[in-house]
């Protein structure tokens, strides 16, 4: 089953008290060649209540309970996956200058490797019939999935990077850079993703796949992935 997250991107900035949006963040990004791990230089509000620890691992010390804030790398606008162990997980989202600026410099310059090291999100919503916010999506185990970028041919990597950046209310000086990125499985890499329908309702789904006991030595990691068509 194809499972889609469309996020309010504004409201992940700017909390409109009255409404009750889905909000998704993500919280880890490292890979395709990046020296260093993106920083989680966007400091926002969380509905998720203050009172409750994120069940999520990978969120760690980036959600800071006392304040109801959290350190993001992006913020998402949409997280799409068909639901199948080899289907490519679609995001997009927006980033810091900074951040935005170190993925279009490795993407003009042609990519060296295709590998994710890790990447981490956390998708959270509001029940409207239990009247509390919930954890609708994350990585589960482990808490930072392992990947690549979605390579149909070598002229069609899924890696965009806007060219002008937008403001994230017409009231506030501050403007961030759309990113949309196509992540599929590594070889003999696999990841459990929690997704839950509600505060009470929630079950675990596989991501990726392990063939044999010796296959992952006999395939070299941050090869493109050609051939591999986007869902």
């Amino acid at each position: 089953m194809a499972l889609s997250y469309p996020c309010d991107w504004k409201a992940g900035f700017v909390m409109d008290p009255v409404k009750k949006q889905r909000v998704g963040y993500l919280t880890a990004f490292e890979g395709i060649g990046l020296t260093k791990p993106l920083t989680p230089d966007l400091t926002v509000y969380s509905p998720y209540p203050n009172t409750l620890t994120p069940t999520y691992t990978g969120i760690g010390s980036q959600f800071e309970a006392s304040t109801s804030q959290v350190k993001a790398v992006g913020i998402i606008e949409n997280l799409d996956w068909g639901g199948g162990v080899g289907d490519a997980f679609s995001i997009s989202m927006y980033m810091s200058s900074e951040n935005a600026l170190q993925l279009r410099a490795l993407r003009l310059m042609g990519l060296t490797t295709t590998s994710i090291k890790q990447l981490g999100f956390w998708i959270v919503n509001f029940d409207e019939e239990s009247k509390v916010w919930f954890e609708e999506a994350y990585p589960k185990a482990p808490a930072k999935m392992t990947g690549q970028v979605n390579a149909v041919s070598k002229n069609d990597i899924r890696l965009h990077i806007a060219d002008d950046p937008v403001k994230v209310a017409n009231n506030i000086d501050v403007s961030v850079y759309n990113v949309y990125i196509e992540m599929v499985p590594a070889a003999n890499q696999t990841c459990n993703i929690h997704i839950a329908t509600s505060s009470t309702k929630n079950v675990v789904k596989p991501w990726g796949l392990v063939v044999g006991t010796l296959a992952a030595a006999a395939v070299p990691a941050g090869t493109l992935a050609e051939g591999r068509q986007a869902r």
